[in-house]
């Protein structure tokens, strides 16, 4: 109807949401915010890493620089002591006069007696050259090693400056990922979480359906013959990698701290190497390093104590940023992330780049 000259109709009312397609929208804005989150973790764990090696190199210089030292006191000691003798014997000189060949040689009674008198001159006056050449050399070398200390002083605060600058950085990736989660709100959260399960319980069973499969097709090919010694066979752990498991297994609950080793709080690769250490395995700091610790293992081969890493880039082992160590079906002990807690998660995610076994 018009009035006025306006037609006024009826208001619509905006179709309801069903209770089918909120689950479908939360869930997807659940999967991309849980991407956002995985993305700031796997940046976050790159520089944790980057950090470890710089503080690795960092302990490294101070052993060098030790050691430095410990030669530079030698050396000055060796010269001190070579300094001496060469001012005892121009002192000896100064206040007795040179003994003199000629005069030597003309009280000589016999030519016998004057060719052996010509030898100990000679004798002497090489053990004085020998004194001096001595002196000049250990002065240079204790000049060459106070470069060699002042260079490995410079390099330490290079990797100090370095240092600090990963500190910054990785606290400041923290800070904006808690910037981030905050902003959500609960019902997003709560999405989150039970969208993180669902994919988790997905990988696992995708994981254990290719686990079987790969187990199967080596099975067949070592009845065929065609099975080669080293391939990646699975067996009962050694007496070292069943220990580092028991360890591994002994320190959930707690805390993830980057750049922490234990015994109260580890992050992902401080744990594994923990783990190990306790059963006499000596492993690198870096996941990077570890991924280099032992022969590869597949994935069908895997056993317990193998340790399992993740990438940025599967493609390049140079951005490895994760290790965990497997426990068996699928499953493995991880020290995740800020925030998180040491725990069983299962290897089944889209980052995996592979294994290693530290025991051979």
């Amino acid at each position: 109807m018009l009035l006025g000259g306006v037609d006024h109709q009826p208001a619509v009312a905006a179709p309801r949401e069903t209770p089918a397609r909120k689950i479908t929208r939360l869930r997807a804005k659940a999967a991309r915010v849980q991407a956002t989150i995985d993305r700031m973790h796997a940046r976050v764990e790159i520089l944790v890493e980057d950090y470890n090696e710089v503080r690795e190199a960092l302990a490294r210089t101070r052993v060098e620089q030790a050691k430095t030292r410990k030669q530079v006191l030698d050396a000055r000691r060796r010269l001190r002591a070579a300094r001496k003798l060469l001012g005892r014997r121009l002192w000896t000189i100064y206040t007795g006069g040179a003994p003199s060949t000629l005069g030597r040689l003309l009280a000589a009674d016999s030519v016998h007696q004057a060719l052996v008198t010509t030898k100990y001159q000679e004798q002497v006056v090489g053990a004085d050259r020998a004194a001096i050449d001595r002196v000049e050399r250990l002065r240079r070398e204790v000049e060459a090693l106070a470069v060699k200390l002042a260079g490995q002083a410079e390099r330490q605060e290079r990797l100090r400056s370095r240092l600090a600058t990963k500190r910054r950085q990785i606290e400041s990736r923290l800070d904006a990922q808690r910037r981030y989660l905050k902003r959500l709100t609960r019902q997003v959260r709560k999405a989150v979480v039970q969208e993180r399960r669902r994919q988790e319980r997905l990988l696992r069973q995708a994981l254990l359906r290719r686990l079987a499969a790969e187990r199967a097709a080596r099975a067949r090919a070592a009845g065929a013959g065609s099975w080669r010694r080293g391939s990646g066979t699975a067996g009962a752990p050694s007496g070292a990698a069943a220990r580092a498991v028991t360890f591994a297994r002994s320190q959930l609950g707690k805390p993830y701290v980057w750049g922490a080793s234990g015994p109260s709080s580890y992050d992902c690769s401080g744990l594994v190497m923990a783990a190990y250490r306790s059963a006499g395995v000596w492993l690198p700091r870096v996941s990077r390093a570890q991924f280099g610790a032992g022969p590869r293992v597949g994935l069908g081969g895997l056993a317990p104590g193998d340790l399992v890493f993740y990438a940025y880039n599967t493609g390049n082992p140079g951005s490895i940023h994760h290790v965990g160590m497997y426990i068996g079906g699928g499953a493995m002990v991880e020290a995740p992330y800020s925030g998180a807690r040491v725990r069983i998660a299962s290897i089944g995610r889209r980052d995996y780049i592979g294994a290693v076994r530290p025991t051979g």
